[in-house]
């Protein structure tokens, strides 16, 4: 036995020092799934809290799996395969109209991002008139910013135009380069890459829309409240991620050109273009005038009727609130 006390006092020591196997001796990582629609840049707090271990910071481990559509995000959500979603504000509030218990608790994407871009012989939207146009989905919030544009430009859905739903920006880019679409919605970078190989730059939808809350942080109410330091936790890493894309330019872009293989001058490019007009939010907020503008929109297909519903019948901002306060 005394032969035996040095042995295990050696074993503990190394155990102390290394850490027990399964994390024994320390809290075991939160798992929380988060879905997203795609690869793209609507994601860039999400990527930046990833890369530079501030999810980690938090105890939590964070699975972001890619669902193609906000129309599929949501289910996802509201039947508990995910626990966050991070997917279309208008999509949310129809969902929430419908009777879905869900909460957007932040904001990711506070303004319009897309560019009208078309096959080189179109000059004009109004060229447009017959042609098929490449969307998300034919409900998500780029088809209504889309339709608006064409509508101020004399082009009625459906009369004058079809659209084609093949999922997000990479997809939508390639099917133009293949010359199977006359025109697609396409958001930075692709709008870099289709302008530099030629093809026509027919305006941007933030000329049409300039307040309109696009990507938002959504949650199951009964989860939000069963799980409140997690998800507190959570959000603190995003409002992490959020001030360091401000205020790291150069790292931030490499996180840019890493995660979504951009091009150096391409991810500096589009750091540029969602910082400049602040349209990822600085302090992980919903824009409220850009809610306002998508309650309209659902005024005009038959979601919602005047008076506008309430901001917080949509809106819990209490998780933010606490993390900021926390951060202080």
């Amino acid at each position: 036995m005394k032969r035996l006390l040095p042995s295990l006092v050696i074993l503990l020591l190394s155990w102390v020092i290394c850490g027990i196997p399964n994390t024994a001796l320390a809290q075991e990582k939160e798992k929380v799934t988060v879905a997203t629609i795609t690869l793209s840049l609507n994601n860039l707090p999400l990527y930046v809290a990833q890369e530079k271990g501030f999810f980690a910071n938090e105890n939590l481990f964070i699975e972001l799996v890619l669902l193609g559509a906000s129309t599929r995000a949501i289910p996802a959500l509201v039947g508990g395969s995910v626990h966050i979603s991070a997917s279309s504000a208008m999509t949310t509030i129809r969902a929430i109209e419908k009777g879905a218990a869900l909460k957007i608790v932040g904001g990711l994407v506070n303004g319009p991002t897309y560019d009208l871009i078309s096959l080189p012989k179109y000059k004009s939207i109004k060229e447009l008139k017959g042609a098929t146009i490449g969307v998300t989905g034919l409900v998500t919030s780029d088809t209504v910013l889309l339709k608006e544009m064409l509508k101020a430009n004399g082009l009625e859905y459906p009369r004058d135009y079809g659209m084609l739903a093949i999922g997000g920006g990479f997809e939508r880019w390639v099917a133009l380069q293949t010359g199977n679409l006359a025109a697609g919605i396409l958001n930075p970078p692709y709008t870099f890459a289709a302008e530099e190989a030629g093809f026509s730059n027919l305006g941007s939808t933030v000329k049409y829309s300039p307040d309109f809350t696009q990507t938002v942080l959504n949650v199951r109410g009964a989860w939000a409240n069963e799980k409140r330091a997690v998800l507190v936790r959570f959000m603190r890493a995003v409002l992490k991620a959020d001030r360091w894309i401000y205020n790291q330019k150069e790292d931030t872009v490499r996180v840019i050109a890493k995660k979504l293989k951009f091009s150096d001058k391409h991810s500096e490019g589009s750091w540029r273009y969602f910082t400049e007009s602040q349209i990822i939010p600085k302090e992980g907020d919903v824009n409220q005038k850009g809610m306002d503008k998508v309650m309209h929109f659902l005024v005009e297909d038959g979601t919602l009727k005047l008076p506008l519903p309430r901001y917080d019948k949509y809106v819990d901002a209490s998780y933010l609130e606490e993390a900021r306060r926390m951060l202080q």
